[in-house]
């Protein structure tokens, strides 16, 4: 008797509803303002890589466009470069890539006493070196170009 009586009362309220649902629906929004374009959200899915992302949205009272992207951050790339040859224990060739990444890095490393490595020379050799190939890169740092270190004098300093 209890399940007939919940059949009768599931299909009385079923037959309500289903009369009181419209087959046409109009929606007003006088005075709503429009969506807002969303800016997508931009995932590298990790914290060890070299990319940025990018995004925005605009949107006016009648259209909106949003959109994304990413760059590459060169000095992130030339950092996890110069540690991966580091860890490989190619140091000279880390220091290279340290030295070739920014115009200051070459600048902090002539001005601490370590020349940055060129052709496979290190030390005094490469300091003479980059005195012959570019001297304009020592006027600028010391506002002339340095005398050449005479490698005889000097048998124990690296060649």
């Amino acid at each position: 008797m209890r399940s007939l009586t919940a059949l009768l009362v599931g299909l009385l309220l079923g037959g309500l509803m289903a009369g009181a649902m419209a087959q046409d629906t109009t929606i007003n929004y006088k005075g709503q303002p429009p969506a807002a374009a969303m800016a997508p959200s931009i995932s590298s899915f990790s914290q060890d890589n070299c990319l940025v992302a990018i995004s925005g949205a605009v949107s006016s009272t009648v259209f909106g466009i949003a959109g994304g992207s990413y760059k590459m951050d060169e000095d992130c790339s030339s950092r996890k470069w110069a540690t991966f040859l580091a860890n490989q224990g190619l140091k000279v060739a880390a220091v290279a890539v340290a030295c070739q990444a920014k115009e200051e890095n070459w600048q902090a490393m002539m001005l601490s006493g370590t020349p940055c490595p060129i052709d496979g020379l290190i030390g005094d050799a490469a300091r003479n070196e980059w005195i012959k190939r570019y001297p304009e890169k020592f006027v600028k740092l010391y506002g002339t170009v340095p005398p050449l270190v005479d490698l005889a004098a000097n048998p124990t300093k690296e060649q």
